[in-house]
């Protein structure tokens, strides 16, 4: 239904047909993790290209800043990305619900959701590729203005934000495969779609 809007009810002739809930599944977490590794490698040396194309000194400015201050400093900045890659899903899920989410950390993942809500699967794929998108413009956009010294964890810290969107990126995938109509509720831990029966 190409009017249909994110809702709080669900319609009357709908029915849950799949879920997928990582509290239950310890192995795909695991998968999920490893798979994150990949795409850390992978992400990061695609960011460490563009930085030395985007940056006048590009190659000099990355060898200059890999020292050890450097790497621990890279570990934060790395985690606040990922409280980063949840807000942003937040700030989706609040636009489209006008309700404040809910944020979580359960073992290997962090997560934002809307409560209550399910959201169109157009909607729902505007809240799973949002930080993935926009902090991803958002670091190369910033790459010619940080200051001396940045250059190592803002690039791990937007690897490390496109490695953490792999379960988004396994949702979307999913989602993407799904015929319409479908109804997506998001509990955080677990996602279950919803369509008619």
């Amino acid at each position: 239904m190409p009017g249909m809007q994110p809702t709080q009810t669900l319609p009357p002739d709908y029915a849950a047909y799949f879920t997928l809930d990582l509290s239950k599944s310890k192995r795909l977490v695991l998968l999920l993790n490893v798979l994150a590794i990949g795409l850390f490698i992978g992400f990061g040396y695609l960011f460490l290209r563009a930085a030395i194309l985007i940056l006048p000194d590009g190659y000099t400015a990355v060898q200059d800043d890999s020292s050890w201050s450097s790497l621990g400093f890279s570990l934060l900045a790395y985690l606040l990305m990922l409280v980063l890659h949840e807000l942003v899903h937040g700030l989706f899920f609040w636009c489209f619900t006008r309700e404040r989410p809910r944020f979580g950390f359960k073992g290997a993942y962090a997560f934002a959701t809307a409560p209550g809500w399910y959201f169109p699967r157009r909607h729902y794929l505007a809240v799973g590729l949002a930080p993935l998108v926009l902090l991803s413009l958002l670091g190369l956009l910033i790459l010619p203005v940080l200051p001396e010294g940045w250059l190592l964890p803002w690039l791990v810290a937007v690897a490390g934000n496109a490695s953490g969107a792999i379960g988004d990126l396994l949702i979307v995938g999913w989602l993407l495969t799904q015929p319409e109509p479908v109804l997506i509720q998001d509990q955080g831990d677990a996602v279950t779609a919803y369509r008619p029966a």
